[in-house]
């Protein structure tokens, strides 16, 4: 047995031996030996195996009773469209199904008789359509979209060869026969659009609203099959057709509630004509119960009442109307015997519920668990790769192992031969290694160097100098070629073990993100949700992600959005009020069926970045080699840059396009500025085996605290403009795309509202290279200047140095301004005072600095 022991033992009573299962977890029972159960003798698995096959059983059993009721299903008198639809669509079912739905149908049939129909047309149709499938089947794989056209055919033809060979047989009969084949059609449509609802009990995702009406549909057919079946007097058909409508008027309100209701009507009236008034008696009473909905289960069940009994009136019969009110008040009496727990799991499949709504986000819940997950696992993945790729190595090591190498290369080749060897490395090896490691040193400070030219203590032991320089020279060449390589390699390692470090972060970072959601913010989304309900404004859910200052985000699910965009114009300054910072609509998702919309909403910058530029290429022609960008890399950060390529023309556009492309794309993914400008610089590396470069000018804006961090590689003087005060932030790094190992200066400033950033190219200090400090020439020219419009000054800047040049232009000039100003939110704050304050407002970070700049 799995998981236990078992103990023969005697009952001292009887004398009967017993067999006590003694569990792993130290319980214990007994059983009667020879008489243990056939659960007891069986393991997990053969128990999981019975409990499918009794599920499968019940599900059989429905069916099959289903099929029984749709054999029964007559409309106008003599027609059975349901039949061959059902059974098509039975045939895709689970395995199996189709048997069983067959054997209902023709039991349905034969106990319908009386009402018209003829049983055997229906193993006549069931037989030849399965008979045609089989064929087909054989032949090619048939498609699912063909079942609705072969139902047709055969029904039709099927009729139509039933009554042909009848002297009854008239143009009526043809025209019945194709109504019939139509009506098949059509449900055959509606049932293979259901999968879901005929291949399971459970539902495994949420319905669309075809779907669901598509099974009130099926649920009237079924129950025209329950035509003349009576119990005490009521009418078993009516009476469920008003608990149908009134279960899903309950479920999805007003609308879903009148649409079943005509359905159930239009299909009850279709079995007979006497039953027309009932489309309206149960559309009206299916509102009125949807209406009544959200006051509970009693003003749900009372609406209905009214809305059915009171257009029951017009009927002129006073029975009919006693037995329509005795129907509905049984229908509400099983209304009222179904538990609330059952609506409550069938409300989670009806769109535009609570419940519906609670069940996406309990799924997306669990699919963010299990993204979070696997991207952890991935970014320690990255993060081992990384360790493994970034082993320190210790060079000073390295060059004394090469140079060791070098020495024992040499004396295999050389001195092994010589007589003199047992006396330079016998007792006094160490002192001619030591005199060797001099000579090789030497050499490497001057690589043409004589024999004559060799270290003291080596020209005073060896004797064949003249053949010891030129073999320890040989010699160390080689070992520093592979020293080089090995070193290249290293530096590569160093930069693939940055890149995969910067990966790991940006994924540990997304995963944080996801997870970042809690329990903890549940006091905090009451308050807001009574916060909305003061202005009048209802929301169906409301979800915390995160309330740090700066970077909170909160989603807000509302149902049946009217267009008014009430999220932007009263949510977010309430929002911003409550949380003293201010809150924006970062994006809204309508879904698909148009009945509730998502509404992300999010910290509102404190700051913006107005931005403008001129340039001008060589000579006046068309294309400039200087690039540059300005743009919003996301999480609160902005990123100006400018790169200048080697030469001008085509190829250094391409050049610097390509740095400034790749940058902003590596900074717009998460990875770190240096991380980023090492890269780049790799990636022009390899590009081509000729000789190029670009400059890169990069600086990252933080538009919360106005933080801007500078990197300068190979680029001019960028300066800072406040009023009349202008500072110079330079720096005196190569180019990226010459050195395989660049060093990335990074300096900081804290900047303050209206400060100006003037970022340009080489061209405009060659422009007034004439000049004695052609950087001054650039800071008076902005110190003189009135105004902050950043365009406005690009454009002066690039006009006064032309001029200075005579008009000519000897190289690509370009001029990027950048203005920081407040953020002007679109809707001013809505305040309440009876509403508490999450949060106090923050003083912004540009008030506090001081008046000059505070370079870090």
């Amino acid at each position: 047995m799995t998981g236990g022991k078992q103990i023969r033992r005697q009952n001292l009573s009887t004398g009967r031996p017993v067999m006590r299962l003694v569990d792993t977890k130290g319980g214990e029972r007994a059983v009667p030996y020879g008489m243990r159960s056939e659960q007891a003798r069986m393991g997990p698995g053969r128990r999981e195996k019975v409990n499918a096959g009794g599920r499968r059983l019940v599900f059989m059993l429905l069916v099959m009773a289903v099929g029984v009721l749709l054999g029964r299903a007559v409309l106008l008198g003599g027609l059975t469209p349901f039949v061959l639809a059902a059974f098509a669509a039975s045939l895709y079912m689970r395995k199996g199904s189709a048997v069983w739905m067959a054997a209902g149908l023709t039991l349905g049939s034969f106990s319908a008789q009386s009402a018209g129909v003829n049983p055997y047309l229906t193993v006549a149709l069931i037989g030849a359509y399965r008979l045609l499938m089989y064929v087909l089947e054989r032949v090619e794989r048939v498609d699912i979209h063909v079942a609705p056209f072969l139902v047709f055919a055969v029904d039709v033809g099927f009729r139509i060869g039933f009554t042909l060979p009848l002297a009854t047989f008239t143009w009526y009969s043809a025209l019945l026969a194709a109504a019939d084949g139509f009506l098949a059609f059509l449900l055959t449509v509606m049932f293979l659009q259901m999968p879901p609802l005929l291949s399971s009990l459970r539902p495994q995702k949420p319905l669309r609203w075809d779907e669901v009406l598509g099974l009130a549909i099926l649920l009237a057919s079924v129950l025209s099959g329950l035509r003349g079946v009576h119990i005490a007097g009521l009418s078993l058909e009516g009476t469920l057709a008003r608990l149908v409508v009134l279960v899903f008027a309950y479920l999805g309100g007003a609308g879903l509630g009148g649409a079943v209701g005509a359905v159930t009507g239009v299909v009850m009236s279709l079995a007979a004509l006497v039953y027309a008034p009932v489309i309206g008696m149960l559309a009206f009473g299916g509102v009125l119960a949807g209406v009544l909905r959200d006051s509970g289960r009693f003003a749900t069940a009372g609406g209905f009442l009214v809305g059915t009994v009171s257009l029951s009136l017009y009927d002129q019969s006073a029975v009919n109307v006693i037995h329509g009110a005795e129907a509905a008040l049984v229908s509400v009496a099983l209304f009222f015997i179904i538990p609330k727990s059952a609506y409550s799991h069938l409300a989670r499949y009806v769109p535009g519920t609570p419940e519906f709504i609670q069940n996406r986000q309990g799924q997306a819940r669990r699919i963010k668990e299990l993204l979070t997950a696997r991207i952890h696992e991935v970014a320690s993945v990255f993060s081992q790769l990384s360790s493994s790729f970034s082993d320190v190595t210790d060079h000073a090591a390295e060059e004394t192992a090469w140079t060791t190498r070098a020495i024992d290369l040499t004396i295999d080749e050389l001195c092994s031969q010589c007589r003199k060897v047992d006396r330079c490395f016998g007792t006094d090896a160490a002192g001619t290694r030591a005199a060797m490691q001099k000579t090789i040193a030497a050499i490497r400070d001057d690589p043409d160097m004589s024999p004559q030219d060799a270290p003291r203590e080596m020209y005073s032991r060896c004797i064949k100098l003249d053949q010891l320089v030129p073999t320890l020279k040989r010699s160390a060449e080689s070992f520093q070629r592979a020293e080089l390589i090995h070193r290249q390699l290293t530096e590569s390692r160093g930069l693939v073990a940055a890149q995969l470090s910067g990966v790991a972060t940006i994924m540990q970072d997304l995963a944080d993100q996801i997870q970042r959601e809690n329990g903890a913010s549940r006091k905090q989304e009451v308050q807001i949700v009574d916060a909305l309900g003061q202005l009048g404004l209802e929301v169906q859910g409301i979800d915390i992600v995160s309330l740090e200052e700066g970077k909170v985000e909160i989603e807000i699910l509302q149902v049946h959005p009217n267009g008014h965009d009430e999220c932007a114009k009263l949510i977010a300054p309430l929002l911003s009020d409550i949380l003293g910072e201010t809150i924006a609509v970062q994006r809204a998702e309508l879904s698909q069926d148009g009945s509730y919309q998502k509404v992300t909403l999010t910290s509102a910058r404190l700051f913006d970045v107005v931005a403008g530029f001129a340039s001008v290429a060589k000579d006046g022609a068309l294309q400039s080699g200087d690039s540059f960008s300005v743009l919003d890399i996301g999480n609160g950060r902005y990123a100006i840059t400018v790169s200048d390529g080697m030469g001008n023309g085509l190829r250094a556009s391409r050049e610097s396009t390509a740095a400034v492309r790749m940058v902003s794309q590596l900074l717009k993914a998460g990875f770190d500025e240096s991380v980023a400008v090492r890269t780049v610089n790799s990636a022009l590396l390899l590009r081509s085996s000729e000789e190029m470069y670009a400059t890169l000018d990069l600086a990252i804006i933080d538009l919360y605290s106005l933080h801007t961090e500078f990197l300068k590689v190979g680029s001019v003087t960028t300066y800072v403009k406040r009023g009349r005060n202008v500072m110079a932030i330079e720096g005196d790094s190569v180019p990226i795309g010459i050195l395989r190992e660049i060093d990335v200066q990074t300096k900081r400033v804290v900047l303050c509202e209206n400060d100006l950033l003037v970022f340009m190219s080489d061209g405009i200090l060659e422009a007034v290279s004439q000049m004695r400090e052609p950087q001054d020439w650039v800071r008076r020219q902005l110190e003189r200047m009135e105004g902050n419009d950043p365009q406005v000054i690009a454009d002066l800047l690039l006009e006064f140095a032309v001029r200075v040049s005579g008009g000519v232009i000897r190289d690509d000039m370009t001029v990027v301004c950048a203005r920081m100003e407040r953020h002007k939110p679109d809707w001013a704050t809505i305040k309440l005072s009876n509403v508490p304050v999450i949060r106090h407002a923050r003083r912004a970070p540009a008030e506090v600095q001081a008046t000059r700049l505070v370079q870090v």
